[in-house]
């Protein structure tokens, strides 16, 4: 119940917001209030005379922000109206008669309950207009004059005519309200003194009080809980209960109460709260939600399931100038350039966030899975302080970055792209690991990928809990098959976020990436990749043709990438197929290049001489040592080529 208390505390926080809609954020639901989305806006005046209709085309003006009570929040059956806009059946005393169906009841039950909040010392003139208008009885009659709903031949609503792709007869009505004060909202759904009345109205309703489970006070308590919790049409509750022939509780408890009591108020503030975080800085995907806030004051937090350079942007702490952005990807030495500019400002960036957090200020995190159609299931829950917090972070995107191109989500709609070292996000370490490349990017099971994130989240937000094995070893499987995915995709996508997570497990105390090759020289897994990046690059090197315009030409596979897998479990007899097949193209190498391959060939089998040259199955240490080593020749061949220009 902790999270319950700590979404209850946040909404306190923001309270101000409530009801409020301000540079297009998402707004922060009164209690006692939820949406629906309407199809039909009427207009009335202050003595409750019907002025103008019209339909509301689809989009984000259509969600209505609306008063509930306890029953109308979590109904889906039954006779149980809302307090105030509401379908037609409900607030159209004509109803059967354009309809045929009998809907009397409902209108009945939906009329005195407005009445009594009509009449009581929380009324507001508007509620008072919106009843003096209902009680004619003539709603259908008088859309139906203003050409906003249509009759069929037999004088009924038309089922031919669909509002929102759904039947006339189950439009949301909401009203606008002019009255003799100009200056105050018209729109019930936007008046803020509205939604006090309403609020003060509830309060002060008569109920018995139990103890509350989540704030250990005796409040009124509900045993019905709001949904609507990951979007505005989402049924799935994170608090229920069946029936008692469900066995929700039986055989522990006599009754649902003591199994758990939540405070009405309580619970309706940790709904919105949780709702409106979702929605300004939640991630949503694969049927699953996670959000990452500050619990006791407003202040954005990088998001964890993005790379460390779209999480900093995404809370403005790093801007980007477009000079920079405008890199062809010919120029590699302005490539290198870039990506060295956006690391330090990065680094800039989080040191200078760093230094904003409080001592005494408080994070919470939660991820919700869909447990059932109706069933949320919190999977992930965590409240830390935010130096701990900003501390694992940090050591997170410090020791689990690789260099790899990621596209920058704030410019140009996402189009932009840059190559620097970043940390991979949670969903791309799922998708290195079981993802499966079926069109332009890796695709996976949502479960599966739900569940590896779920996974990766404490090692993200615990310092020193390190990437699980399994996770690393699958990811490390699929970098193992570069026939099965495009180049780019290999490299960029489960080659280096591979690397990446074995760079977080590996790095502890001096041990360091940067040291690598040195550290490991007596390493067989690692001087088995080294010696495959050394076959791999050579016969690159000796495919570098140019078509008459100057450009390289398509280059085939090579036969490192084509006995890859093999390699990977039979690395001794494999790599003598690959080196025969290299020996034609020695002689497209020039001196110089034929001179540095030998050097590295020869330095690495001397090694795998004395350390195991065998055919025991390779570990995934040797995709670091081949990276690593790709690098490293890349490097020495590109130096020597700029020292040959300089002194031509």
């Amino acid at each position: 119940m902790a999270w319950l208390k700590t979404l209850a505390e946040t909404y306190d926080v923001y309270a101000d917001l409530a009801g409020k809609e301000e540079n297009d954020q998402p707004v922060l639901l009164p209690v006692f209030h939820s949406t629906f989305n309407a199809q039909i806006e009427v207009t009335i005046d202050g003595q409750g005379n019907f002025r103008d209709a019209r339909r509301l085309e689809k989009g984000k003006d259509v969600v209505t922000i609306i008063p509930v009570t306890e029953d109308s929040a979590t109904r889906s059956s039954g006779n149980t109206p809302h307090p105030l806009c509401d379908k037609l059946c409900y607030i159209a005393g004509d109803y059967t008669i354009y309809t045929g169906d009998d809907k009397q009841e409902n209108y009945e039950k939906y009329m005195e309950q407005l009445k009594r909040w009509a009449q009581s010392e929380e009324s507001h003139p508007m509620v008072e207009a919106i009843y003096h208008y209902l009680e004619k009885k003539s709603l259908i009659r008088d859309l139906v004059e203003k050409g906003t709903l249509e009759l069929d031949e037999n004088g009924k609503l038309s089922d031919q005519v669909k509002l929102h792709n759904q039947e006339q007869s189950k439009a949301n009505v909401r009203f606008l309200v002019y009255g003799d004060d100009m200056f105050e909202e018209s729109a019930v759904w936007k008046n803020q003194k509205l939604y006090q009345k309403y609020i003060q109205y509830c309060r002060k309703q008569s109920r018995d009080v139990d103890l509350c489970y989540a704030t250990g006070e005796r409040l009124t308590c509900t045993d019905k809980h709001p949904a609507k919790i990951r979007n505005s049409g989402d049924k799935a509750k994170l608090i229920s209960a069946n029936d008692s022939d469900g066995f929700t509780y039986r055989g522990r408890f006599a009754a649902k109460d003591q199994a758990y009591a939540v405070g009405y108020d309580v619970s309706q503030k940790a709904h919105n709260a949780l709702r409106w975080l979702i929605q300004k800085q939640g991630y949503t995907r694969d049927e699953s939600a996670f959000v990452c806030w500050m619990v006791n004051r407003d202040m954005p937090l990088p998001d964890l399931m993005k790379d460390s350079v779209n999480a900093m942007s995404s809370i403005g702490e790093l801007e980007f100038e477009d000079d920079w952005m405008e890199m062809e990807e010919s120029d590699a030495s302005k490539a290198r350039d870039t990506g060295k500019y956006v690391a330090e400002r990065l680094n800039r960036a989080i040191l200078g966030y760093a230094g904003k957090i409080m001592v005494d200020d408080r994070v919470a995190m939660i991820s919700l899975d869909a447990a059932t159609t109706g069933r949320l299931s919190i999977v992930y829950y965590d409240e830390m302080g935010g130096k701990e917090y900003i501390d694992a972070v940090l050591h997170w995107q410090e020791h689990c970055k690789w260099r790899r191109t990621i596209r920058l989500e704030h410019i140009s709609d996402g189009k932009k792209k840059l190559t620097l070292a970043s940390t991979p996000a949670p969903r791309d370490m799922a998708l290195a690991a079981f993802g499966v490349q079926r069109s332009e990017w890796l695709e996976a099971d949502s479960k599966v990928i739900r569940a590896t994130v779920k996974r990766l989240l404490p090692c993200i937000t615990k310092r020193g809990v390190k990437i699980p094995r399994d996770i690393i070893k699958a990811a490390a499987r699929r970098a193992s098959m570069p026939e099965s995915m495009g180049s780019f995709v290999w490299w960029n996508d489960v080659l280096c976020v591979v690397c990446a997570m074995i760079r977080y497990n590996y790095e502890e105390g001096e041990k360091t990436m940067g040291n690598f090759l040195s550290d490991n020289k007596d390493d067989r897994n690692v001087l088995f990749g080294r010696l495959l990046a050394i076959y791999d690059y050579m016969e690159q090197r000796a495919m570098f043709e140019r078509d008459e315009n100057g450009a390289y030409k398509d280059q085939r596979t090579t036969n490192a990438k084509r006995y890859w897998n093999a390699f990977s479990s039979r690395p001794a007899k494999t790599s003598q197929t690959i080196r025969q097949n290299l020996i034609s193209y020695e002689k497209k190498l020039s001196d110089y290049e034929r001179k540095k391959f030998d050097e590295w060939t020869e330095e690495i089998m001397v090694c795998l001489a004395e350390h195991g040259y065998d055919n025991t199955a390779l570990s995934e240490l040797y995709l670091p040592g081949y990276y690593l080593q790709m690098e490293e020749m890349r490097n020495a061949l590109y130096r020597n080529r700029e020292q040959k220009d300089n002194k031509e």
